[in-house]
Parts: structure tokens; C-alpha cells; sequence
């Protein structure tokens, strides 16, 4: 086992991997009694095409559907209620790149982190059981068609995309849904839940030692060998899809997504830094004290105003979500924004120290501190050990050369009215 240190914070962090390719991140903190563990698998919704004795094409919405059979268990054992009669929470999640479980607590971590890679580890798959979960899903896949937020977000994508799977909803639709079999889970299973493909990441008043024994020595870990999985390659262009979408429904503001679509090839600089550069360009344009920020909201021209940076295979999305009676005006703004950017040298100093400071703050919170390593192992397959000084070496002569070259212009929006506007225009 080797360690390195947390952007030089007096935080060590533990790591081997087996021989089969299982990756384990182990971060003790001397000051905590709690922990706090995530196991996942680099499988998302995203992951529909793959080869595996040919090509297989798989229902959307197969990797979120897996994700809830694996707390059925032959035994008939109930994982949820084997970590409560500890005190141990657990759940799960899915997004467009990856699943993960997750338990916390602060009792037995050992006892409970057995059985987390005893019940992933052990699918169990019937037809009776899929029925069952197909229902279960529809009923939740439903439930969001009225959620605005979920409604602006996927639109947008769909909007954007024309071949990335990511254009279709995690959860997939009640069509999609009743196309997926026992024998499409475990295909699935078998390809993207094989140990060289997912990772442990362990965080609290933990023992390294003792996790590293317990992983080394667990039985679902030993026999299996390394395995290459093959996805498929897709032709995304550049543009995006549809340029303006409108929808109707149950709202009293108007609501509208704004986005731009990027495609990072042929881009000369690192992936990590490309994703720290955008995130710059948004905060100087739109952060919390940013000029425009304040304009639009001491003016009422928007409410609700956020910005967020996505990444999506070899692209990236940079959206502008808000509410405002006043939509045309927020939204003319938004799109001058994004022309002739010159990000100055203090206004980058000053994003560099806020930064900074927000990393050592995070550096003693130890969920944050444990999705971060899983964060980066999904994206770069290795964890960076110092991001505050990539941070540190970020500089405007870098990032406004990225700026001349890339290209703002493949603009999409979707914009929600009161139902009662429909028919109007």
C-alpha cells in the first residue's frame, strides 16, 4: 500500500490496487469517529453501446434499472435493514457516467463494508423480480415529467446532442423501461460490475490496515482477472441539434436553460485544466460577484440564477438556469456575455483565492473530501494529489489563449411558460 498527501494539508491518503484491477483509496482522518465509504462502477446511462461477443445495443435507462436490483438479494436479506440494525446509512446513485453505494455511519465500519461488496457483488436477476422493478421505475420515471428543473435539463440535452447518449434521460422512458430483460441486466452486470472496471474509496476514523486486510482477503475479490471493456466511439458534431425548444407547464415565472455546447478536441491543453479554465470563465462571468449577477438581479430581470459546467465524453456543456418575467432581456445578456471575454489578471488572482481557500476548507469534510477522489476517478482513471497547486498555476496568459480558441457560438435554449400562454403565439 502507498500514500501520498492531500494538497500538502497534512491529509494522508492510502491506495493500492489488486491484481484484477480493483482500485482502493483509503483517507484516515485523525479528528473524525465517523466514515464514510462510496464503491462504484465506471457504468452510467451513457453506457448503452459496448462490445461483448459483438456488439450490443442496450435499453436506456439499463445502468439506474441495475442500480435497484442490486438490493435484491437471493437470501432474501434486505440490505437496507442489515445497515440499520448498525446504525449505517446507505443509498445509491446513477448519473450519466457512473453507479455508486454508499454507506455511513459511525459504527462497524468493517462488518458493513463486507457486506457492501457482498451484496454488489452478488446480482440476482429473475423475471418475476424485473417485472416487479419495471413498475417500481415507471411509476418514479413518471413522477419527474411535471419537475421543471428535471424538464429544462433534459430537454437541453436533447437539445444539444445528436448521437451521445447522454441526449436520453438516465432513468430512460416506460418504453425503453419494458424492452430491458434479466438477460440484458446481466449482461450489463457481467461487463461494467467486473472489479478492473469500479473502485473503493473509504474516508473517517478509519484504520487503513484493517480496510486493506478485509479488501485483500474478501472472497468476491480474489479469482477474477482483469478485464478490457470496449465501448463504443460516437460521432458527435459539434452543433447542436435544436437551437430553441418551448414547453408548457404548471408555472406562475417563466423558467429558461441556456446552453453551449464545447468540444474539447483538438483543444492543447490537459483535461483537468480545460475543466478548471471553464469553470473560471463562468465565475468571472456569472459568479456570485460578478457584474452581470448583480445587474440582473438588482434590476428583477432574473431569480433563481445559477450556473453549472457538465462534461460529456470529449465535450462539455456550460448552462445558465433562471427564472425571470423578463426572459428576452435576461436572455440577450446571457449571449453578449459570452462575446470578446477578457478575464483580467486580478480577476483570475481573485477566483484563484477564493478557490484555494473553498479547497482547504473541503479538506476537513470527509464526504467531500471522499467524492472528490471518486470524482476524479471516474474522469482520469487516477486521483490528483495537489489540485491547489494546479490551481496556483493557472494563469491568464493560458486562459485567454484557450478563450480565442474556443468556440462559444453552438448555442441552445429552452425556455417553460405558464400552460395558459400555450396557443397565444
Amino acid at each position: 500500500m502507498k500514500k501520498f498527501n492531500l494538497n500538502n494539508l497534512d491529509q494522508d491518503v492510502y491506495y493500492f490496487t489488486l491484481a484484477n484491477g480493483f482500485k482502493v483509496y483509503l483517507v484516515p482522518f485523525s479528528n473524525k469517529k465517523n466514515f464514510y465509504a462510496v464503491l462504484g462502477t465506471r457504468y452510467g446511462s451513457k453506457d448503452i453501446d459496448f462490445s461483448c461477443n459483438g456488439d450490443i445495443h442496450s435499453p436506456y435507462g439499463i445502468a439506474h434499472f441495475l442500480e435497484h436490483k442490486m438490493f435484491e438479494q437471493e437470501d432474501g436479506i434486505d440490505p437496507f435493514k442489515v445497515f440499520a440494525k448498525t446504525g449505517i446509512s446507505t443509498n445509491a446513485s446513477t448519473t450519466f457516467d457512473n453507479t455508486r453505494y454508499y454507506i455511513w455511519g459511525v459504527n462497524e465500519l468493517e462488518k458493513n463494508l463486507s457486506f457492501l461488496l457482498d451484496f454488489v457483488f452478488s446480482p440476482y436477476f429473475t423475471d418475476d423480480n424485473v417485472l416487479k422493478e419495471k413498475g417500481i421505475i415507471k411509476e418514479e420515471i413518471l413522477m419527474y415529467e411535471d419537475d421543471t428543473s428535471w424538464a429544462l435539463d433534459d430537454t437541453l440535452r436533447k437539445n444539444m446532442f445528436y448521437e451521445l447518449p447522454v441526449k436520453e434521460k438516465i432513468a430512460g422512458t416506460v418504453e425503453s423501461i419494458n424492452k430491458i430483460t434479466k438477460e440484458d441486466l446481466k449482461l450489463a452486470y457481467d461487463t461494467f460490475y467486473h472489479p478492473s472496471n469500479m473502485f473503493l474509496v473509504v474516508g473517517g476514523g478509519i484504520n487503513p490496515r484493517k480496510i486493506e486486510t478485509l479488501i485483500k482477503n474478501h472472497e468476491k475479490l480474489k479469482t477474477k482477472e482483469k478485464k478490457e471493456i470496449i465501448r463504443k466511439t460516437y460521432l458527435e458534431p459539434s452543433e447542436v441539434k435544436e437551437e430553441f425548444t418551448t414547453l408548457y407547464k404548471n408555472v406562475k415565472v417563466p423558467k429558461i436553460e441556456f446552453g453551449i455546447k464545447i468540444k474539447k478536441d483538438n483543444l492543447k491543453i490537459s483535461d483537468v485544466k480545460l475543466s478548471m479554465y471553464l469553470g473560471v470563465i463562468l465565475t468571472s462571468l456569472f459568479g456570485s460577484t460578478s457584474n452581470f449577477r448583480e445587474n440582473v438581479i438588482s434590476n428583477n430581470i432574473a431569480t433563481n440564477f445559477y450556473e453549472e459546467k457538465n462534461r460529456y465524453d470529449n465535450f462539455y456543456t456550460l448552462t445558465i438556469t433562471a427564472e425571470s418575467d423578463k426572459a428576452d432581456i435576461l436572455i440577450d445578456k446571457i449571449k453578449k456575455s459570452f462575446v470578446n471575454i477578457k478575464i483580467s489578471k486580478e480577476e483570475l488572482e481573485r477566483i484563484k483565492k477564493v478557490w484555494i481557500a473553498s479547497e482547504i476548507r473541503m479538506i476537513d469534510n470527509v464526504e467531500i473530501t471522499v467524492d472528490n477522489i471518486c470524482s476524479d476517478l471516474i474522469w482520469y482513471n487516477d486521483v490528483y494529489e495537489n489540485r491547489i497547486e494546479l490551481i496556483r498555476e493557472l494563469n491568464t496568459k493560458e486562459l485567454n489563449n484557450l478563450i480565442k480558441e474556443l468556440d462559444f457560438s453552438n448555442q441552445s435554449l429552452v425556455m417553460i411558460l405558464p400552460k395558459e400562454e400555450k396557443g397565444l403565439f
